[in-house]
This record gives structure tokens, sequence and C-alpha cells, in this order.
């Protein structure tokens, strides 16, 4: 057939339009179709890395993690962020305001490879993700309890350079997203909190439930259970120390991470 041709090999003419667009516009300007599924970054977490259908958080993509305050998402991004941060460049750009070093340290992060930003402005913060990101950052997390509208350019720019480089974004925070933000943002996973773990009246832990909702990666509805054992004098670890599985109103146990 006459199009068998073109579906196997590429033409001299196609392949000169290709190398003049990369050259012009840059080398993730125009992909080929087998290279636009996102491999993902492995967190070492079962139930997170089962959820986004790439074993691991999406190269190359934003995604968000969403919920109101006190619902789990900050304690989440922080322990992913502490735990990637010892093998990773890492950078938390803080909206909140209300991040403190320590936090990181207290899930077992290397503060030694980690950049915290307090901007005073939106656009300060994710101008800082780009430049950070273009820079060699393997994993960013953005916080912040309620989001502002930032223009068009600021989340397109965060994107393109991940794209280039490989990196993985994770939102928190917020029950909305402007809508310049929503239309760059590839995974929305709701956080619930589902209950608190005591241990001598004291709080020392949180049960949440992550669900996959909108998703350019598939895998809508999926679900798991996460366990978060909050930094505590008396408490060995901190960080996401159990995992469940659910599958159609079940719930199956998951390797613990450690």
């Amino acid at each position: 057939m006459p199009g068998d041709d073109l579906r196997n090999r590429t033409s001299p003419a196609l392949g000169a339009a290709l190398a003049t667009l990369r050259e012009r516009y840059g080398s993730h300007a125009v992909l080929a179709g087998t290279g636009l599924r996102a491999a993902g970054l492995p967190t070492g977490i079962g139930g997170i890395d089962g959820l986004t259908g790439c074993d691991g958080l999406p190269r190359g993509r934003l995604t968000w993690v969403s919920g109101e305050l006190g619902q789990g998402w900050f304690d989440l991004g922080l322990a992913i962020l502490a735990r990637l941060s010892t093998s990773l460049p890492a950078v938390l750009v803080d909206f909140s305001g209300r991040v403190d070093p320590n936090d990181i340290e207290a899930y077992g992060g290397d503060l030694r490879n980690l950049w915290l930003v307090h901007p005073r402005l939106p656009e300060q913060g994710w101008a800082a993700a780009r430049a950070l990101v273009e820079a060699g950052a393997g994993i960013t997390l953005m916080v912040a309890d309620r989001w502002e509208p930032v223009g068009r350019g600021a989340p397109a720019t965060l994107l393109g350079a991940l794209e280039s480089g490989g990196g993985v974004a994770l939102i928190c925070g917020g029950q909305s997203l402007p809508g310049e933000v929503t239309l760059r943002v590839a995974m929305e996973v709701e956080c619930q909190r589902l209950a608190w773990t005591r241990v001598h009246r004291d709080i020392s832990g949180i049960w949440v439930r992550l669900q996959v909702g909108r998703s350019r990666m598939g895998g809508s509805g999926r679900s798991c259970r996460l366990r978060i054992a909050l930094p505590r004098p008396y408490s060995p670890r901190a960080g996401v120390v159990e995992t469940e599985l659910e599958t159609e109103g079940l719930t199956a146990p998951l390797e613990a991470s450690g």
C-alpha cells in the first residue's frame, strides 16, 4: 500500500523537516509517537508507584496531589521528597511559607542534596522551579495551601524544562488549580485522610487514601491506602511505612516501605 513506506521509515524530506524543527525549537519540540509514554521515577513506595501506570512518578510531567489542609498531602509530599533526596538533587518550592528544612531531615532526607525556595510572589516560585530543573534537579516538590494565578507562561516553561531533562515535578495541596496550571497537569491524585494513629494519646501517624482522578496517563479510579509515620522521638523511622492496594472495594497489603 502507498502508506506502508511512510509507516516503516522516515522519508528524507520528513527527516530533514524534523531535524530543522528540533534545531530551531529544541530537541523535545517534536517527539516520535513511540516516545510519548512517560517513563517513571520509582519512589520505592509500592502503593504510589502502582497508581501511576509508569511504575513511579511520571518523568517530564506535572503531577498534582490535591486535598484540603490536614488531609495528609503535606506530610506525604515531604516523605516522598526526603526519600528521593538521598539519590537525586531535590528542590522544595514552599508557597505556603511553613516548611522547615528540619521537616525533610526528620523524614530521612539528605539536606546536602536539597534546595529550599521561599518565593515572595507566585511567579518567582515557578521561575525558580524552572531554573533549577534546567540546572539538573531530579525531583521538584511545590507545596501550597491555595494556588494563585501565575499566567500561562510559568507552567508552560516549567513543563518544557521537565520534558527536556526528564525531571519530575509534584504539586501538592489545594482543591483547585488556576486554569493555566490545570491544562499542564498530566495526573491528579486525590488525597483523603482516613484516620490518625496514636501512641500514648499522641498522634503518631496518619492513614490516607490516594485515588487517581483526572489523568492523561490512564488508570483513573485506581486507589491505595498509605500509613505515614510522623516524626516522633519514640518512632524508629518516619515516612510511608505501610501500603494497601484497593481492588474493587477490597484491600490487599503491599510490601511495607523502608
